[in-house]
């Protein structure tokens, strides 16, 4: 099975949509794309394998091609290097709604593919930079 994460670039962030089958799950928040700030970025465009781990630290997450991960992170805290971060919905003010919630909602939608040893793959496409720095012409995918 493959999803669809649809993001787009913002210098505070990057913001998406998670699909499956052209039906949404979650709204995904990022860190910002490489060229807006270097020390703490987003993943790149791709294909990647997904897999649940647990760890006695983060408790339940979602490792996202060996390098990233899907979890749970509190609204007022910003994602950080190569992490999604689930979201229900927004405020009128852009900050976060029932993060956690979106978390077990999307583990609970991909726990029975991973029981029956199905493999999930996430596809992240993005839409281009509204205004690019001359660090950012690298190219973008729709």
């Amino acid at each position: 099975m493959r999803l669809l994460l649809q993001r787009s670039y913002t210098p505070r962030g990057s913001l998406g949509r998670l699909l499956k089958g052209g039906r949404q799950l979650c709204f995904i928040r990022e860190a910002p794309k490489a060229c807006y700030d270097p020390s703490c970025y987003c993943m790149e465009e791709g294909v990647y394998l997904l897999e649940p781990v647990h760890s006695e630290e983060h408790g339940w997450s979602i490792q996202v091609g060996g390098i990233g991960r899907i979890c749970s992170k509190d609204g007022a805290k910003s994602p950080g290097l190569h992490e999604f971060c689930p979201v229900t919905c927004y405020r009128a003010d852009g900050t976060p709604l029932f993060t956690r919630l979106a978390f077990l909602k999307l583990m609970d939608e991909l726990t029975p593919y991973w029981e029956s040893g199905e493999l999930i793959e996430l596809q992240v496409v993005s839409k281009g930079i509204p205004y690019q720095l001359e660090s950012c012409l690298a190219r973008t995918y729709c």
